[in-house]
């Protein structure tokens, strides 16, 4: 008589290194990196580079044998190089930005190391059943001021989560949760230095930020302007990149022949930024340089 397996079980430090709540978390970052050479933009390139969180690595690593026919989640394993709070990172593509052959090859490359992280993640969760159930709503309690609360199973107890960041439709998911099928982003959009952002502009942004927003399906929670920048809170599709909603407003949010925005942008779905990160931001930007920075 064969006995039961049993759950495997992860440890507090388990779950650490798998860097999600409730599950593995890793990331893919697709960006431009511009060449300077002297003082002069030499080329620009766009790299493809993805980050996996240990644990999942490791583990995989150790069951290799089960990803023997699987040569992308092989070639993660043999490439990847451990760098601290980064993970396992490995570049995965990188191609010099003449046309938009260079722009499919690096947009395949990045689907093609996302779905690859994607099973290996899938692998995770079945090996140590981490999605018994589907989805896990918020409970909203009326006695505790309508304060939300989430069931973490990593502690195995409610905690109570930043009321800005969650609706009771808000399924956990991501670190800054899903709703309707779409992720949640914070983006911050910063003016050009010389641009006075008033009526024509003003109108312009909401007119451009609304078409585009309905055109890709995406859903704008909140925006909120400020001196030398905007904020928007939007839920974007899984199958839309965010780059290409964002880079979109930007090409489009043009007065005359002025840009309202740089192109540089802060982009992230880990949590709500905070205003010392949004100032850091824009310490860094280059005075009106054409370059762009996805920061998470």
């Amino acid at each position: 008589m064969k006995k039961k397996s049993k759950t495997k079980k992860l440890t507090p430090q388990n779950y650490k290194d798998m860097w999600g709540e409730r599950g593995p978390y890793s990331q893919v970052r697709l960006c431009e990196e511009t060449r300077i050479l002297d003082d002069s933009i030499s080329r620009i390139f766009l790299v493809v580079e993805a980050e996996i969180n240990p644990f999942t690595f490791e583990y995989i690593k150790k069951n290799r044998s089960n990803f023997l026919n699987d040569i992308p989640v092989l070639q993660l394993l043999d490439h990847a190089k451990y760098r601290d709070e980064y993970g396992y990172v490995v570049g995965v593509g990188e191609v010099e930005l003449e046309d938009e052959e260079s722009r499919q090859f690096a947009r395949k490359q990045t689907d093609m190391v996302t779905q690859a992280l994607i099973r290996m993640h899938k692998f995770i969760i079945e090996e140590f059943c981490l999605q018994k159930e589907s989805k896990f709503g918020v409970i909203t309690d009326d006695v505790l001021a309508n304060k939300n609360f989430v069931w973490n199973e990593a502690t195995g107890r409610v905690e109570m989560i930043d009321e800005e960041l969650w609706g009771n439709e808000t399924l956990i998911s991501s670190p800054t949760g899903i709703e309707n099928n779409k992720m949640r982003f914070f983006i911050v959009l910063a003016f050009k230095k010389s641009f006075d952002f008033k009526d024509k502009s003003t109108i312009k942004f909401a007119k451009t930020l609304k078409t585009i927003s309905t055109r890709l399906e995406v859903e704008i929670e909140d925006i909120s302007a400020f001196h030398k920048y905007v904020r928007i809170t939007a839920l974007i599709p899984f199958d839309i990149a965010p780059a290409q909603f964002i880079e979109s407003v930007l090409g489009e949010c043009v007065v005359g022949k002025n840009p309202i925005f740089q192109k540089d942008y802060f982009v992230t779905n880990v949590k709500k930024p905070t205003q010392e990160q949004i100032m850091s931001f824009l310490a860094q930007l280059p005075l009106d340089k054409d370059s762009k920075m996805d920061m998470e």
